[in-house]
């Protein structure tokens, strides 16, 4: 019986609800886990709906950007978030 309480030594509390020790019959769950994580996340951390929300259809180019220096890259109709431009009928055959 003490070899048996040593193993548990090892196990988290949790765990060893899941097998049964120490006066324990039926099964638990694990504990849930704590709403708020353990390190800090990013002060500028954006997810897909924020960056979808920062797209415009009808935004027009600067003025600024009309540089010579800028003609190569520019287009006159961005291409839209791929988030937004529905699959090919080979692509919908894939998935």
């Amino acid at each position: 019986c003490v070899n048996k309480l040593h193993i548990f030594a090892f196990k988290p509390s949790w765990l060893r609800a899941l097998s049964g020790g120490v006066g324990s019959s039926s099964v638990a769950s694990p504990p849930l886990s704590p709403a708020l994580p353990k390190y800090k996340l990013a002060d500028y951390r954006y997810g897909r709906e924020e960056m979808l929300a920062l797209y415009v259809k009808d935004n027009v180019i600067p003025v600024d950007l009309h540089d010579k220096e800028f003609l190569p890259i520019l287009q006159e109709e961005p291409l839209p978030p791929l988030a937004l431009v529905p699959f090919t009928e080979e692509e919908q055959v894939r998935i």
